[in-house]
C-alpha cells in the first residue's frame, strides 16, 4: 500500500469512528429519553387522571399529554356527562330522542350489545335511580323505598331505540321517563379514543389512568421484554395499597369495586355499584372485580356486570363472549383469575390467595 493510500485509509477510519461516536452518543440520548416519560396528573371526569408517555421526542410527547387531555375533557363535556348541559346524553334524556356524535352513538350501542348479553345486570337506563343516590357527590344520599319503586320501572335497556341513517346521522331514542347514565363506561371510552388518537403519533409507548380506567399503550422501554406491570388495588387498604400485579402487553384495564365511592349514613356503608334489579347498592360475593381485554368499554362495563353478578357462571360466560380476562377478589381475600391470566398476575400481598373455582364460595 502506497503512503498515499495508507493516508486516506486512515482519514476513512477515523471519519467512521467520529460518526460511530455520534450514533453511539444520539443512541444513549434517546435510550435516556425513552426511560423518562413525560407524566401528568390532572382531573378528569370527576376523577384523577394520570398520563405517561415515553418518546425520543419529549416534545411530542408533551403535545400528547395536551391532546389525551382534551380528549378526556370533550367526552366529558360533549358527550357523555348528563350534568352538564348541551352533552349528547344531557340533550338526549332531556328531548328523549335527539341526534347524537358517532362516538356517543357507538358507546350506547356497545352498552346495548353488553346489556342483553347478560340480562340487564348492567345497564345504562339507570339514569333515573343514579340520579336518587348521586354517590360520589356532595349530593348523595339514600333514597326512600317509594322513590327507588318509582324508578325501577323506567330501567330497560330494550327500549333504547338506535337509528342511524345512510346519511351518516345517528339517532338515539329512549322512553319518556327514562334516563341515560354512561358514568359505567365514560373513562373507559376515553381511554379507547386515547389510544386511536395515540396511533396517529410516534409516541412510543405509555399508560393512562382514568380513574379505575387503564390504557397500556405501545412497548414500555424500561422492560427488557416491553411488557408492562400494573397494580392491582387492595380493596381492603388505601388507594396507594396494591395486593397483586398483572405483567401484560398493550390493553384495557378496568376495575369495579365496592370501596370506590361510597355514602355512609346511620352506620351503614353503601356503595355506588347500584343494581338495575334492585335499585339498590349491587349485593355480590365479591369485593373487585378486575377486567382487562382490548376495549376499555367493554372492560368497564363487563367489571360492572361482574361485580353484580359476582364471581358465577354467568360472569364467566359473559368474559368468553367478549374475550376478555379478570380477577375476582371475594371478601375473605380469596382470588380466583382466569385461565388467560393466570401466568401474568403475580400476588405479593400475602394475605390474599389465589384459590380454584370450586373454592370459591358463592
Amino acid at each position: 500500500m502506497t503512503g498515499k493510500n495508507q493516508k486516506i485509509l486512515t482519514v476513512v477510519i477515523v471519519i467512521v469512528l467520529a460518526i460511530s461516536a455520534v450514533l453511539v452518543t444520539l443512541a444513549l440520548k434517546n435510550k435516556r429519553a425513552l426511560e423518562t416519560p413525560a407524566t401528568n396528573n390532572t382531573i378528569g371526569m370527576g376523577t384523577v387522571v394520570v398520563e405517561s408517555f415515553y418518546n425520543v421526542d419529549s416534545e411530542a410527547s408533551k403535545a400528547a399529554i395536551s391532546e389525551s387531555t382534551k380528549i378526556i375533557n370533550d367526552l366529558d363535556n360533549n358527550r357523555l356527562s348528563w350534568r352538564k348541559e348541551g352533552s349528547d346524553i344531557w340533550n338526549l334524556n332531556k328531548e328523549h330522542s335527539t341526534y347524537v356524535d358517532f362516538t356517543t352513538f357507538n358507546c350506547i350501542s356497545t352498552c346495548f350489545d353488553i346489556s342483553s348479553k347478560c340480562d340487564g345486570a348492567f345497564d345504562i337506563t339507570v339514569g333515573e335511580l343514579s340520579g336518587l343516590w348521586n354517590i360520589g357527590t356532595k349530593e348523595a344520599r339514600v333514597p326512600s323505598d317509594e322513590e327507588i319503586d318509582a324508578a325501577l320501572p323506567t330501567i330497560n335497556f330494550k327500549r333504547i331505540s338506535l337509528l342511524p341513517d345512510s346519511k351518516g346521522s345517528y339517532l338515539v331514542e329512549i322512553g319518556e321517563d327514562q334516563k341515560i347514565d354512561l358514568g359505567a363506561v365514560g373513562k373507559g371510552l376515553a381511554c379507547d379514543k386515547i389510544r386511536d388518537y395515540l396511533e396517529t403519533t410516534d409516541i412510543y409507548g405509555g399508560t393512562v389512568s382514568v380513574g379505575g380506567s387503564i390504557l397500556v399503550y405501545g412497548k414500555n422501554p424500561t422492560a427488557k421484554d416491553n411488557s408492562w406491570n400494573i397494580a392491582v388495588r387492595d380493596p381492603f387498604g388505601s388507594e396507594s395499597d396494591y395486593m397483586a400485579v398483572i405483567n401484560c402487553k398493550p390493553c384495557c384495564i378496568s376495575t369495579s369495586g365496592d370501596y370506590e365511592k361510597t355514602l355512609i349514613e346511620n352506620g351503614k356503608v353503601y356503595h355506588h355499584i347500584l343494581d338495575p334489579k334492585t335499585g339498590y347498592p349491587a349485593k355480590s360475593n365479591v369485593t373487585g372485580v378486575t377486567i382487562v381485554c382490548d376495549s376499555g368499554v367493554v372492560s368497564d362495563a363487563l367489571s360492572t356486570a361482574c361485580f353484580i353478578l359476582g364471581y358465577s357462571d354467568k360472569s364467566l360466560e359473559l368474559l368468553k363472549e367478549y374475550n376478555a380476562e379478570a380477577i375476582f377478589i371475594t371478601k375473605t381475600k380469596e382470588v380466583y383469575i382466569t385461565d388467560g391470566l393466570k401466568d401474568s398476575v403475580t400476588i405479593v400481598n400475602e394475605d390474599f390467595h389465589s384459590v380454584t373455582p370450586t373454592e370459591v364460595a358463592e
